[in-house]
């Protein structure tokens, strides 16, 4: 991979180089950054570049050995890790075991998260780990010469999975071999082993610009021009957002919203459980997208009616609905409204059931709406 191939993140692309053609590259590094911002697809790019043998001014070559091994993700010394479920009964789960699913996912991907790899390997609601049998394993690779690169590379992809096992690696990540290179790859700085955190070097990865996002859905996947324009706003940076707003372009939410609020604030009891039902169908990424994009439009209402139109980021569609929203919406129930939805996508994350979710948030929704009183201890602060 290369850098060329990373969306936006000029100026980070720019600083990688600069450290390259400086010789001083930190052995211990962490790329941290929200979801969707390209983090992990940067660091294989950054181990390309420092193993190219023929590196550009701007990028790796792309066509030597090391470039062509790289891009690939099957050069002997760049290691990947990264939460895993067991393969093989009463066996402790290793990143090996599943290397060959890993990289085909990264390739086809290098903007999915960690519940997009966990599916495409079917744990279903299993959660991924990185054992102590795995930390064992990195410093058993990291211990052997060089096979034919300049640097050693260990990639670990969502350190956060690194629980006390972590421990195991201080050493390392305080002096690792010679020409070894450690890059952890993360989105929650918070849940990372303070331990780790105060012994690598780190680099922020920023959320990724409207204008970069929309150029690339409309040189890479051929999205006209104003729909990509619309699709990297509602993204917030975030490409892999992106591409499930692509893919869902079909099933516009303006519509869903308009239908779900139509149904609550008439109390149409029936019509409500049926969308809902339907809503539930079409799986928890989708839900999660939904209840984002009525966050976007809760926010753009706010703009049309409290400050200059010509500010809120509507469709045609979307501005009427809006206007009828604005006899019923206030700074008072917005700062209901918000926290609610939020929680209620905190809840679909953690596989709350997704019909009763949805419907629970319905009648508060309504509540808030109408200006009636809601309890104060709502459904979704008693999950968990």
């Amino acid at each position: 991979m290369q850098f060329s191939q990373i969306i936006g993140h000029a100026n980070l692309k720019s600083h990688l180089l600069d450290v390259v053609k400086s010789e001083k590259i930190p052995h211990a590094q962490l790329f941290i950054g929200p979801e969707g911002n390209g983090a992990l697809a940067m660091a294989i790019a950054f181990a390309q570049l420092i193993n190219c043998e023929k590196p550009t001014e701007t990028d790796s070559c792309g066509i030597c050995g090391a470039c062509q091994k790289a891009k690939k993700m099957i050069h002997p010394d760049i290691h990947f890790t990264f939460p895993v479920i067991g393969k093989k009964e009463g066996k402790p789960p290793l990143s090996d075991d599943w290397i060959a699913e890993f990289r085909k996912s990264v390739l086809e991907n290098p903007y999915l998260n960690e519940y997009d790899w966990l599916q495409k390997i079917k744990a279903e609601n299993k959660q991924g780990n990185i054992t102590a049998l795995e930390a064992k394993n990195i410093l058993r690779k990291l211990s052997f010469k060089n096979y034919e690169g300049k640097y050693r590379v260990s990639i670990i992809w969502k350190p956060e999975a690194l629980k006390k096992e972590g421990n195991i690696l201080l050493k390392l990540i305080e002096e690792p071999p010679a020409n070894t290179i450690i890059i952890l790859v993360a989105e929650n700085q918070e849940d990372i082993l303070p331990t780790i955190l105060s012994r690598t070097q780190i680099t922020k990865i920023n959320r990724i610009e409207d204008k970069d996002i929309s150029a690339a859905l409309i040189n890479q996947y051929q999205v006209e021009a104003e729909k990509a324009q619309r699709i990297a706003f509602l993204a917030d940076g975030n490409f892999r957002e992106a591409l499930l707003l692509v893919e869902n372009e079909d099933d516009p939410f303006d519509q869903d919203l308009k239908d779900w609020l139509t149904f609550t604030l008439n109390n149409n009891a029936s019509e409500l459980v049926s969308f809902m039902e339907k809503k539930a169908g079409k799986g928890r990424e989708h839900i999660k997208q939904f209840l984002e994009y009525y966050l976007h439009f809760l926010r753009e209402c706010m703009i049309l009616k409290f400050s200059n139109q010509l500010n809120a980021k509507f469709t045609h569609s979307e501005k009427q609905l809006a206007e009828r929203m604005s006899r019923f919406l206030n700074e008072e129930k917005l700062y209901l409204l918000v926290p609610l939805i939020e929680k209620c996508h905190y809840a679909i994350e953690r596989n709350c059931n997704p019909k009763i979710t949805l419907l629970n948030l319905s009648i508060q929704m309504e509540k808030i709406l109408r200006g009636k009183p809601i309890s104060t201890e709502s459904w979704v602060e008693r999950i968990g």
